[in-house]
């Protein structure tokens, strides 16, 4: 977001979906890495990834250029996907991450560059369309895993992250709309603001600390079930 002030309950809420996908990703690496069952709350994580795509379509109507910002995103998005290879191939993990929630973003945030000059009511009649695609595209199974981007792959395809173009860039899309509508005036629309906190500095800093976060949340793990002795 590149605005002489930036808005608070944005960075805010980023930071909220960040917390929610950490608790998401511990529970995965407990069940998936450290063989240790625990419940999942499903729709924790689910509320993460929609808010996530909510605040980016929102944020790109805020931005200079979310084209840029946008390649910077999905170069990181690259960067995770060839860590998350090697890291695969010599640990068998199965955490590889081949087309997930940061490379949909990424182009999201590319399209959205030229999608938010666009009328609301026709970024709506394209969210609907990618939704109604959608529906389309989870029924073919026998075209391959060429085009996994847009959801299409057959039942080999595996990404422990995985937010096909089709259909969440209608997500994106739709806060493309909501933040138009809400931000037109590009600041805050409360008349108060919390002030610095970590909530919100996690949501300021959010992709690099993506970046970094599964690593840290494996070694913790690790350190607590070995001092525990539960591994």
């Amino acid at each position: 977001m590149e605005t002489q002030k930036r808005i608070w309950e944005i960075d805010f809420l980023r930071g909220v979906a960040f917390i929610c996908m950490v608790y998401d990703h511990v529970v995965y690496d407990l069940n998936y890495i450290f063989g240790i069952k625990t419940p999942q709350i499903d729709f924790i994580g689910d509320f993460s990834a929609i808010l996530f795509m909510l605040l980016c379509g929102v944020s790109t109507t805020l931005s200079k250029n979310s084209l840029k910002r946008g390649a910077i995103v999905f170069g990181a998005a690259l960067l995770l996907s060839a860590v998350t290879l090697t890291v695969d191939l010599l640990l068998n993990t199965r955490l590889i991450i081949v087309f997930g929630i940061l490379h949909m973003l990424g182009i999201a945030m590319m399209l959205a560059y030229f999608i938010k000059k666009l009328p609301n009511a026709v970024i709506a009649i394209i969210s609907a369309a990618i939704f109604a695609l959608s529906f389309v595209f989870r029924n073919i199974r026998n075209a391959g895993n060429i085009f996994f981007a847009f959801g299409i792959h057959d039942h080999s395809f595996y990404s422990s992250d995985y937010y096909p173009l089709i259909p969440y860039l209608a997500v994106v899309f739709i806060g493309i709309i909501i933040g138009k509508i809400v931000y037109a005036k590009k600041k805050s629309i409360f008349p108060f603001s919390i002030g610095n906190n970590p909530v919100s500095f996690i949501g300021k800093h959010s992709l690099i600390i993506y970046l970094i976060h599964q690593p840290v949340v494996i070694s913790i793990l690790f350190l607590i079930l070995k001092i525990s002795g539960q591994i």
